[in-house]
């Protein structure tokens, strides 16, 4: 998408969902760039949509819906979604937010659930792992629980054990990546750019805001040595 003009506006301080963090961390995404502008931007125009919203919607609601009754039916009180949104600001100043799309505790079995309707992704695992770091950081409501987590796909449950919060590694990541959104615009945050066809068709940002935007894919080529 061709845009010659930015309507983005600077945000006050860097503001970070975790979900535009997660696949850095896991390694399924090179391009920092993208965390940095939006971490500090508001109001810039997006690159339309292209897959079925409402679709999405519908099958996550009923994935959340049917594992709610599970755990219901196991005892658990259950919160959704905003219940269990929480905003986290850090030393640098950073705002990492998130809400996890379930919380179930039963006495002290706490359970932070994501439940995913697309194929099986490390970043999953990663999302989880955060929001059992924060949550009894900055929810009210959860605040001092030691979490376990899952990933609840339509097929399968992928387990998080407790004990993946002192993931180290987890945590040092987590810093470094956070740290890239406090640097001031200028040339060290064009060097954080990692444009390809492969990770450009699946962001947001548009090319009034992201010079480096690759709109085709035009690595391909015919040859005779073979």
């Amino acid at each position: 998408m061709l845009q010659t003009k930015s309507t983005a506006k600077p945000r006050t301080s860097p503001y970070i969902w975790v979900t535009w963090v997660t696949k850095l961390i896991s390694g399924e995404e090179s391009c920092k760039y993208k965390l940095w502008f939006r971490a500090n931007n508001l109001g810039y125009s997006k690159v339309p949509k292209t897959f079925n919203l409402a679709k999405w919607c519908e099958d996550h609601t009923a994935l959340i819906e049917k594992r709610k009754q599970e755990l219901i039916s196991q005892g658990y009180k259950v919160f959704l979604e905003d219940q269990n949104s929480f905003a986290l600001t850090g030393k640098s100043g950073a705002t990492l937010s998130g809400k996890a799309d379930i919380v179930a505790i039963k006495g002290s079995d706490a359970l932070v659930i994501d439940c995913k309707t697309g194929q099986q992704r490390n970043s999953d695992v990663t999302q989880v792992k955060l929001y059992m770091l924060a949550l009894p950081l900055a929810n009210e409501r959860h605040r001092g629980l030691f979490f376990r987590g899952e990933v609840q796909y339509k097929d399968k449950l992928i387990p998080v054990p407790s004990e993946a919060i002192n993931d180290i590694d987890l945590i040092n990541t987590l810093n470094s990546v956070m740290g890239i959104t406090s640097l001031p615009p200028g040339d060290e945050v064009e060097t954080l750019t990692c444009a390809s066809y492969g990770e450009c068709r699946f962001c947001d940002l548009t090319s009034a805001d992201c010079k480096s935007r690759v709109e085709s894919d035009s690595n391909k080529g015919t040859t005779d040595l073979f």
